[in-house]
């Protein structure tokens, strides 16, 4: 893995764990709670949730979106 993607990896690995988010054993970009999985892929992230945890969701985006300047895609397709 090139130096420049490691760093990144392991400030977001830091940012996830750190607002509660636990990685999935063995695969190196996914991310869980017990209300959201959390995928990323070179500088995409996917945020899953059920509709229940929604305000789990919006909590979890804000911090998110304190700690980095993103653009959102809205859903997925």
């Amino acid at each position: 893995m090139p130096k420049s993607a490691l760093l990144w990896y392991n400030k977001l690995f830091s940012l996830l764990t750190k607002l509660g988010l636990k990685p999935v054993l063995d695969t190196n970009c996914l991310f869980s709670n017990d209300k959201l999985i959390i995928f990323f892929y070179v500088d995409d992230i996917v945020i899953l949730y059920h509709p229940s945890n929604i305000s789990a969701y919006h909590e979890f985006r804000e911090k998110l979106l304190d700690a980095y300047k993103m653009r959102e895609m809205r859903e997925l397709k």
